[in-house]
């Protein structure tokens, strides 16, 4: 488990040990975590309903949208920081988002003339393997036919 997952788990465990009704500083020592920290995250947790970091988050959301943009990520994580924030909180993460590529429609002409190359090149391939099909088709007929 590397460091980032160790601490969600931490932050999971301080937050299930407040539902069992433990003070925070009587979880801070079972934790061996100051009683800060613990405040923080039953804090954060009944502000967002969440145990994630608002940099992790940030970043889970390009892994799970690589195509998404500082604007919408701030928007749906519901943050009051400035995109120019969301995308330094990428980087530090070593993340970017992708740009799409953007093609031009194709043309009714140029679709129809691409099927007409495809038809043509399988017409083609057809014509060139039918010779060498028949001749195996021969080859297994006899061989079947001497046992």
């Amino acid at each position: 488990m590397n460091r980032q997952q160790t601490a969600i788990v931490k932050h999971a465990l301080i937050i299930a040990l407040h539902d069992e009704g433990l003070s925070s500083r009587v979880i801070a020592q079972r934790l061996a975590v100051s009683h800060t920290t613990v405040q923080k995250w039953i804090h954060r947790h009944e502000e967002t309903g969440n145990l994630l970091d608002a940099d992790e988050a940030i970043q889970q959301a390009v892994r799970d949208d690589p195509f998404t943009n500082a604007v919408s990520i701030r928007e749906h994580l519901q943050l009051d920081v400035n995109t120019q924030t969301v995308r330094q909180r990428l980087r530090e993460g070593g993340l970017r988002h992708s740009i799409p590529a953007r093609k031009e429609r194709l043309s009714e002409e140029h679709q129809a003339a691409r099927l007409a190359y495809a038809q043509n090149v399988w017409a083609n391939m057809v014509n060139c393997w039918e010779p060498e099909m028949e001749r195996r088709l021969e080859a297994l007929l006899a061989h079947t036919q001497a046992q």
